[in-house]
């Protein structure tokens, strides 16, 4: 009865909580939003989990080691929830996306380990940051279903669970998806990509068509359109590598028929002047030197999202195309953004807490975080649909041996040349594909043996 009456205040003193914090509107006045998305509360189970959390936790701190400062952020909002939840505090440690996994690996080495790791491409070599994951040992179950069990499967290696993601977290980056400048399309009367998807006729001679009619009409200097390399593989099932999930290894994919179909359009479509392929995202949609681009679904959000300084009236989202007119659905893809504990965290069960709350969606005002109600709807259908065996490795995999490496370093040989070299320029990059999974699969195998 007791914990009953408890979880009741908790729930109102949540809604008075969040109203402080966002404003609420008297009579008259908008309706508040709030970070449970419009609903009062987290559920109630959520309630009477954090009802449950060990009393000697509250005003201890949980290090959050991350290059964005979550405070600045549309992320604030859950910060200060957490903090009033559970009594415990929380503290960034800024340490740079480019060289995050050095910089951890030092600070663990020096005895000041943070609690939380992000894991944003660098895997397998995060896993030499991370402690497994289990409810004995730090209080996470990653089998829970409040957690994302692609996520979660996804980085079980031999037999510990190293990295989640919620099942409902704002923070499950998704895949890769169309974007698109509206104005520059619509102005010079070519149908945009969701055009044709509202037609159910978006695929990749589509695509090919509208690269052919912005060449033509929209008087650009250069290609139309951008293509990330990886994600454009991993959407039509091919890549620069796969992960065996079963035999916890990387494969070179770069010869399998799939990654040879979609690596023929881009090479046939580059030739021809129509598109440039790139590593990640880039601004030129944002610069209107460009008029379509596929990369992935970080630019769905606000500051610090990407194209955050475009005018958002002359940005348009869109799935990805289909590769033939009569396939069933869409091909999606989606990310390898996940969280973990640190080794040697000294408040490793504080963590498990803290990503409890802030991987949850409901402690957030949605709305605040992306750029419209369209693109906010995009990301919870790329959310929904994601195919966790369709993403990109090459980062990780390459920066076992090489901190520096990106996306096209072993591949560029491949991009340089011409459609009719594919099949000799294959046969090179193949070969440095193998020697990089070779030693990213040794590092395997030592995380497994010491397990």
């Amino acid at each position: 009865m007791l914990k009953r009456i408890l979880t009741i205040l908790l729930a109102v003193a949540m809604v008075l909580s969040m109203c402080a914090m966002v404003g609420c509107k008297g009579n008259g006045g908008s309706e508040a939003k709030n970070p449970a998305g419009n609903n009062a509360a987290a559920s109630q189970a959520e309630e009477e989990y954090f009802l449950d959390m060990p009393s000697e936790l509250r005003g201890t701190t949980v290090k959050f080691a991350t290059w964005i400062d979550h405070a600045k952020t549309d992320t604030s909002i859950c910060l200060s929830g957490f903090e009033e939840t559970t009594g415990m505090k929380y503290e960034m440690v800024q340490v740079n996306q480019s060289d995050y996994v050095v910089k951890m690996t030092a600070l663990i080495a020096a005895e000041q380990s943070p609690d939380v790791v992000v894991e944003n491409g660098d895997f397998p070599k995060t896993l030499n940051l991370l402690q497994p994951l289990s409810k004995e040992t730090n209080g996470l179950d990653p089998t829970d279903p409040f957690w994302d069990q692609r996520t979660s499967e996804l980085f079980h290696v031999g037999k510990n669970y190293y990295l989640v993601n919620g099942a409902n977290s704002s923070w499950l980056m998704t895949g890769a998806m169309t974007y698109f400048h509206k104005t520059l399309l619509e102005e010079n009367g070519i149908k945009t990509p969701a055009d044709y998807v509202a037609e159910n006729n978006w695929n990749t001679d589509t695509l090919w068509t509208l690269m052919q009619q912005i060449k033509s009409a929209c008087g650009l200097s250069g290609p139309g359109a951008t293509i990330v390399f990886d994600n454009w593989l991993a959407a039509y099932g091919g890549g620069q590598y796969i992960f065996n999930s079963e035999t916890d290894r990387f494969e070179n994919a770069i010869q399998t028929n799939e990654s040879k179909k979609a690596i023929d359009y881009l090479m046939r479509g580059k030739d021809a002047g129509l598109l440039s392929i790139i590593s990640n995202h880039d601004d030129s949609i944002t610069k209107a030197t460009h008029a379509v681009q596929i990369c992935g679904a970080y630019g769905l959000r606000k500051s610090p999202g990407w194209f955050y300084t475009m005018d958002v009236d002359d940005l348009g989202f869109a799935v990805l195309p289909k590769l033939n007119a009569d396939d069933a659905d869409y091909p999606y893809t989606s990310s390898t953004r996940a969280y973990g504990i640190c080794k040697g965290a000294k408040n490793a069960q504080g963590a498990a807490y803290f990503l409890r709350y802030f991987l949850n969606q409901d402690h957030y005002d949605i709305d605040q975080m992306f750029k419209n109600e369209e693109a906010k709807e995009m990301y919870i259908h790329l959310r929904e649909k994601g195919d966790i065996n369709k993403v990109g490795w090459s980062v990780g995999v390459g920066r076992v041996t090489d901190p520096s490496y990106f996306e096209l370093n072993l591949v560029k040989d491949l991009i340089d040349g011409t459609a009719a070299q594919v099949s000799v320029n294959l046969a090179t990059v193949s070969s440095k594909l193998d020697a990089a999974s070779n030693t990213a699969n040794k590092l395997l195998e030592d995380v497994i043996a010491a397990q």
